[in-house]
């Protein structure tokens, strides 16, 4: 089914899958105040805000993650960093957390928005874990224990992935705003409103930050003041309604070239430094996904095609291969030695051979997924439209493990050190190992 259709349906209430897509009704704990209307501002009564005793800042001049320190969505600029560590074939949940709800209205249906969202993942940082929630808060929690350190409140949902930069973490949210906050306290340190969702993930590279946004503008900031450089305006496209808009894409980066899609269907190659496209290619409708770059190849997928998988050459915008996942591709493809995976709409998850794109491997999940697959220590690991965390073996598509979250998944996680940190839409954030 197109994402459009869905939100479609979910709004006329004509399905009974929205129900789940906002979590199973449940008792609300009882040290958890659930939003009605407006975010709550401290939502968990018995907590005040303490200190994240965070390690200096490495000297590096971009997000990238280093091993036992995950920094931004995909790891790295060119999305080929996944976490590190050895992950038990035995997996288990080690503590879990109660996020707050979210309670408002879906073009006049009330609804219940909890957990984590797309793409929603996870960072760690030091001995801390970082994440925002549908539930309108960014979360700092002890990475042994679960214990919440500080919670700061947004206006509405926090959907996209933050990133960490001098121990500042900027986050994107769905109202409108970009802020920066100290990592350490959760302080406001800049704020800049849009006009538009931004639920692209921002990244640093070179010392300043870029980041998409549903406004359709590719925009560079400061990030130690938040003033806004530039933005090159791409339009918000057009697709059926409802939906999402303009560039929800994350970009990847090499050379001083960002490249990333739109909803209108375009994969654009962009220079940084002279702020001009250098090539664009029409893939179809509505690129969500963030690029893989893999040498001189580019792997993206498309919500609506065919074919809905690309491999491009990424200097000349020239397709070297395709192939067709029905219904649509979300995730956004890993890279696993001479293969790339992918997760599907259709319930399945793909690995091709990255030189020419024939089959290797497809696990059949049984749920779409729109979360984007994590390769580590052979492993491959992702979540669902359903209530399971799985982890496959990269190199056949054999499973290896799955743990229960409750709920669907659409969020990444924080791989490190051979542990998991996830959020599904039960509401709960956890901690595997």
């Amino acid at each position: 089914m197109k994402r459009r259709t869905f939100l479609r349906m979910t709004a006329a209430g004509l399905v009974a899958a929205p129900l789940r897509a906002f979590g199973k009704t449940e008792k609300p704990l009882p040290d958890v105040v659930h939003s009605s209307t407006t975010v709550t501002t401290n939502p968990y009564p018995w907590h005040t805000n303490g200190v994240a005793y965070l390690p200096e800042w490495d000297g590096a001049t971009s997000s990238e993650s280093v091993p036992g320190s995950m920094r931004m969505f995909r790891g790295n600029l060119t999305g080929t960093y996944y976490g590190s560590g050895k992950v038990t074939e035995r997996p288990k949940v080690l503590w879990k957390f109660r996020m707050s709800d979210f309670a408002t209205k879906l073009r006049g249906k009330p609804v219940r928005w909890q957990g984590t969202g797309w793409t929603g993942q996870a960072l760690k940082y030091g001995e801390y874990i970082f994440v925002g929630s549908v539930g309108g808060h960014v979360h700092c929690f002890e990475a042994a224990t679960g214990k919440l350190t500080w919670v700061f409140p947004g206006e509405r949902m926090f959907k996209g992935s933050p990133c960490i930069y001098k121990n500042q973490l900027y986050i994107p949210s769905v109202d409108d705003h970009l802020r920066c906050l100290d990592a350490s306290t959760g302080k406001l340190v800049w704020d800049w409103k849009g006009w538009a969702d931004m639920d692209s993930s921002p990244r640093v590279w070179n010392k300043l930050l870029y980041v998409g946004g549903e406004d359709g503008d590719l925009k560079c900031f400061d990030p130690e003041t938040g003033r806004r450089l530039w933005r090159h305006e791409f339009g918000q496209g057009t697709g059926d309604y409802p939906g999402s808009d303009g560039i929800e894409s994350s970009l990847a980066i090499a050379d001083g070239i960002a490249y990333f899609g739109h909803l209108d269907g375009n994969v654009r190659a962009y220079s940084l430094t002279d702020r001009r496209v250098l090539w664009q290619v029409d893939l179809g409708l509505d690129v969500d996904a963030s690029p893989l770059l893999v040498g001189d190849r580019l792997y993206v997928g498309v919500e609506e095609g065919p074919p809905t998988f690309h491999c491009i050459d990424r200097h000349k915008g020239r397709t070297i291969w395709a192939r067709d996942v029905p219904k649509g591709i979300w995730s956004s493809a890993a890279v696993s030695d001479n293969n790339v995976i992918v997760g599907g709409n259709d319930g399945k998850l793909y690995c091709f051979d990255l030189a020419t794109g024939r089959d290797v491997w497809t696990f059949d999940i049984g749920a779409p997924t729109w979360s984007s697959p994590q390769v580590v220590d052979g492993k491959v690991m992702f979540v669902a439209f359903d209530e399971h965390y799985r982890i496959v073996d990269a190199a056949n598509g054999r499973l290896i493990a799955k743990v229960d979250v409750g709920e669907r998944c659409y969020s990444g996680a924080a791989i490190e050190d051979g542990k998991i940190w996830v959020g599904s839409a039960s509401g709960h954030f956890y901690c595997i190992g």
